[in-house]
Formats: C-alpha cells, structure tokens, sequence
C-alpha cells in the first residue's frame, strides 16, 4: 500500500471504513467452500495499515474462530505466480504435507471468548476422517472453555483434489466416528442456532450425509439451515421444526432430486430449495403443527425465496429427441446453416450419434394445482432457476405486484406467453434464457426481448442474457418503457447500432454492458488516427446519453479483433460526453487515444 493510498484511508469515515472490514470478513460464511483463513490473513493486512483500521478490525478478527486444514506443498505453490494445471497435479500426488491453520492464538482473556460468535471447520485438501478432525480440536482444548455466544457452527467437509485419493487415504470412516465428533460439537458448543454445513461425500464414507448425526440431534435447536450435499442427510423426522426461520437445501447431486421431511411455512422469512420436483410442489409445505389441514398453505413471513427445479436427463439417438431445442441445449445441430442469420465464423455443428436430452414429462415440468395452493403476503424476492414448465402459469399463485427482485432462468417454452405488466414494484429483474433458440422460434425471441424492455420506469436494473447464434432487433424506441433505468447488463445479439436508440430512449442509465453484441465492420481508413477522427467528424458527434458513467463494451465474441472492437467502442462513447470509466480487455494501445482525442476537439 503507497502512501498515497494509506493517507486516503486514514480520511475515510467510519461507516465506509466498517463497510470495507464486512467486505473482508463477511459474517456468515455458509453455503459454499470458502477459505476462511485466507479471509482472515488478508484482514490482517489490512488492519496493520494504521492504528484506527486495526481498532476497528480487531471485533472482526476475533469473532469468528476457524480451523481449516490445508496441504502446505499445494497451498504454496497455489500463492505463487503463473500455476499450471500440471504442476498443482503433480502436488497433489506427493505426500502430503497437513497442517491445521487456526488463530486461536487471538484468544487470551476470557473477555475473547464471551465475543467468538462463529466457528468453522474445513478442509481444503482431502475429505477428512473424523477422528482426526476430533483430535485436533482436543489439541486446542475447545472443551476446557466456555463458548456461550457461539451460535453459528460451520462446517465443510470435502475434497479439493484434482487427482483420486491416495491409497494411504482410503481407510473408511465409520459411522461411530461422525457420531463421536458430533458428540463433541453439541456438548462444546451448545448454543448453535445456525448451522453451515458443505458436505461432498467421498468414497470413504459410502451413501450417507458425514452429518447426519449432528442434524438429527440438535433439530430442535436450530433455526437457520444451509446445508450443501451430495448425500441427503436423515433428519429424523416427518416435519421439520416450525421455528425454522431460513432454510437452504442444496443438492449437489445431479441424479436425484431433493427429498426432505415436509417443511412448515408460516415460521419461514427465507427458503433455498435446490434441485426440487415442480409437480405438486406446494403440497411438501405445511400449517402450523395443531391447526387443521387446509388447501391454502400460508407462507407468512417468508420475505425471499429461491428456487430451483429438478429434471432427469436421459441418453437418446440424435435427432429423436421429443424437443429439438432441448438436443440443441447438449450439443446437438437442427440443421439450420443460413448466413444471413448467423453470425461470421460460426459454422453448423456436426451431429453425433447420441445426446443428453433433459426430460419433459408431466411429471416434472406441470405444476399440479389440484391441492394446495400457496398465499405469499410479505414475499419480496423470487429467484427460479431452471423452470420447466410455463412460468405464466406458476405466476397465478405469486403476488407479482409487490416483488421487488425477480430473477428466472429457463427455456423459451417457459417464457411463452408471459406478460410483466403487473410486476408494478419490481426494482431489480434478471432474465436467462438458456438453450439456443431454432430458426423458427427466432420471432418468440424477439417478442421476448420485447417484454422484458417494456417493463415500466419503476425497474432500476435489468440482466439480459440469451442465446447469441441468431441476430436479434431491439424493439422500436417508443415500446421500451423502462425509461428509469440505472443499470442494463445486456448479452444478447443485438447489433451496435441498435444501442444508439437504445441509450437515446434510457435517458437516465448510468452503467450498461454489453456481451455478445454483433459489431460494426470499421471502414478502412479508421485504421490510422486521423482517419478515425475523420471519420468521426464526419458522421457527426451528437450526444445521445448525458447519464451514463460506465461502460463495459462487448470483447468476449466471436468476431471481436482489437479493430472492430476499437471501432464500435470508439464510436459510440464520443458520442457520450458524461462517461468516466470504460472497462475493457481488448484495445490499441493508450498512445492511439491521446493522439486521437486533440484532434476530436
């Protein structure tokens, strides 16, 4: 850090200054393989810039205690500079060299363990046997003290190998040691009310949920769940507790779908479900345990909710699919090759003989309705990730005019015939649309396109992102009607031409970026600096955004050189005199731009 940099720091106010330690130190790290130790080392950097940042950053350091267990021989060559593929491969096959990277040494008055309110257990090498993950905390003695504000436990245990086990390291685990550990866990730590658990089953500890005996004993304790698996874990019973308050079940298996215990929704505020049946959906929820069965299933609380659906793949003889668009989705070509389609230099796929097809049948792709439906009065934010059915349908039972955040992933079949004019509140949308759209579905594509840009000047940010092997139109100016845009992440197959209207139409966008847009040939004398200032003169420099302060151009394509890049991109920010930052990867070098821009003015 300069001393330029360090004075700035020092200046900043305290609220940005807490912001900055959150960034660093986020307070829950569930759900995922993260490396807690490396979070904290890069803390510590930070707090050893002055005085006031370590004051500040000292809570942080000492609330959460970590244990984490890295190979030393990997972790060393993963710091250093330029790693190759091989040569991490070739780490992983030595012995390795364990160690368990903890800063207890932080803890030294008993005022330091009244403020641990975390503790987390990982591994960043190989799946760990229990008992050695129970030796270790035997060694730090957790259970000579007293722990009474830990109330987040999280837990990950996996393998980050990119090469089998070693022999030496298949010993299999016994469901005797899971218990022991859980043991151990529940009495030290009594206090757990949220519960982080990552758990990718090896082949040392067969098909089961390494804890499962941690789940089942402290269920009436818990009220936050977020749990990742490859393996289901047992919970014991028919109906989780209903003072579950946030739950998010991920499976990590893509052969089975997520089977759990019926969960009580009145006492829900957010609910992440993975990989789960669309059909009858609504009938694994229930009432308040005491009060009478009913059709309704009120969600009453529940504030965010993110849902993903399950759907089996099955392997067919190319080209007999049931939907041509689905054996498009796995690689597979409908034999259309017109050139006044598709973009240069994408050439027809060749078939091969079978395909990965996902499977349509009533019974993951309907929503069955016939017994319960849903009521939402407080909900907010609704992800669905991979729809399989008609999402115009799944609608009927969501509030859409109190959203706030809508994000959906799924085919162009889901999206037919869905309108957004009833989404009145809605801040924040995110459209994808995976799997390549057909020839012939080329018009759903742009009528598509069309509704999501006619949502009303409530809506701040939009994501848009389809499929880019056919050219796609922009709507006319007067039918886009989120005229109160900020922020437009657009990756679709749009010429940049049409982004003139475009920016012209969206007078108050401050961001856009573009992917997959299709470029504009340069002409030839563009190539030096003063016949790209002719050029520019002479097709005229009218503004056409006064708003937007970043750019994030188009360099990730199929045509993209350093000149049509330069070009497109040179074009349309002359034309954008209130830009302060452009971000991109591919350009002429910064000598071009100061020999151009004199002679612009």
């Amino acid at each position: 850090m300069t001393e330029q940099e360090l004075a700035a720091l020092q200046t900043l106010p305290k609220r940005i200054t807490d912001r900055i330690l959150q960034f660093c130190y986020y307070p829950e790290p569930c759900g995922s393989v993260t490396k807690s130790y490396v979070d904290y080392q890069e803390l510590c950097e930070y707090a050893r810039a002055y005085r006031g940042l370590r004051r500040a950053a000292l809570p942080y350091m000492r609330q959460r205690l970590i244990f984490e267990r890295y190979n030393m021989t990997t972790q060393r060559l993963q710091r250093g500079p330029g790693l190759m593929y091989d040569e991490l491969r070739a780490a992983q096959k030595q012995p390795p060299q364990v160690q368990w990277l903890s800063n207890m040494h932080m803890l030294s008055e008993p005022r330091d363990f009244d403020g641990v309110c975390e503790v987390v257990i990982s591994t960043q090498d190989r799946y760990p046997h229990a008992d050695d993950v129970l030796d270790m905390l035997r060694q730090f003695e957790l259970d000579q003290h007293p722990w009474p504000n830990v109330t987040t436990l999280s837990v990950c245990f996996t393998s980050q190998l990119l090469v089998a086990e070693a022999p030496e390291d298949s010993e299999w685990i016994p469901d005797e040691s899971f218990a022991a550990l859980a043991a151990f866990l529940q009495d030290t730590f009594p206090n757990v009310e949220n519960l982080c658990a990552y758990d990718r089953r090896s082949q040392r500890t067969g098909a089961r949920n390494a804890l499962t005996s941690y789940i089942a004993s402290n269920l009436d304790k818990l009220t936050r769940m977020h749990l990742g698996f490859e393996c289901m874990p047992v919970f014991g019973v028919k109906t989780l507790p209903s003072h579950i308050t946030h739950l998010h079940l991920n499976s990590e298996n893509p052969h089975t779908y997520l089977d759990v215990p019926r969960i009580v929704a009145p006492t829900l505020v957010e609910l992440h479900l993975r990989d789960i049946p669309l059909s009858y959906l609504w009938d694994r929820f229930s009432g308040l345990p005491g009060t009478p069965l009913a059709r309704t299933v009120e969600f009453t609380r529940l504030e965010r909710m993110y849902l993903s659906f399950f759907m089996p793949s099955r392997r067919v003889p190319a080209g007999k699919a049931d939907d041509p668009s689905w054996e498009q989705l796995h690689g597979v070509d409908d034999g259309y090759a017109d050139d006044g389609e598709v973009y240069d230099g994408i050439s027809p796929r060749s078939r091969i003989k079978s395909v990965s097809v996902t499977e349509r049948s009533p019974k993951y792709c309907v929503l069955r309705t016939d017994t319960k439906r849903p009521r939402f009065p407080r909900l907010r934010t609704l992800e669905l990730m991979r729809y399989p059915g008609r999402l115009c349908e799944f609608f009927k039972d969501i509030p859409v005019e109190q959203l706030h955040s809508l994000t959906v992933t799924a085919d162009l079949v889901a999206f037919k015939g869905l309108r957004l004019n009833g989404f009145t509140s809605l801040r924040s949308s995110k459209f994808n649309l995976y799997g390549e759209i057909t020839r012939r579905e080329i018009p759903h594509g742009r009528r598509y396109l069309a509704r999501v840009l006619a949502q009303g000047s409530n809506v701040r940010k939009i994501e848009l992102e389809m499929s880019e092997r056919y050219r796609m139109y922009l709507p006319p100016a007067d039918k886009i009607r989120c005229t109160g845009l900020r922020a437009l992440n657009l990756s679709v197959p749009v010429s940049y031409l049409d982004l003139v209207p475009l920016l012209q139409r969206l007078v108050c966008l401050e961001y856009l970026s573009v992917m997959r847009v299709v470029h504009v040939k340069p002409p030839m004398q563009t190539r030096s600096v003063e016949g790209m200032a002719q050029h520019l003169l002479a097709t005229g420099m009218k503004p056409i955004s006064t708003s937007l302060i970043k750019f994030s151009p188009n360099v990730l394509c199929r045509d993209a050189t350093d000149e049509t890049v330069f070009y497109n991109t040179i074009v349309l920010i002359s034309r954008i005199p209130s830009l302060r930052k452009l971000n991109t990867l591919s350009f002429y070098s910064g000598q071009f731009f100061r020999e151009l821009w004199p002679l612009l003015k």
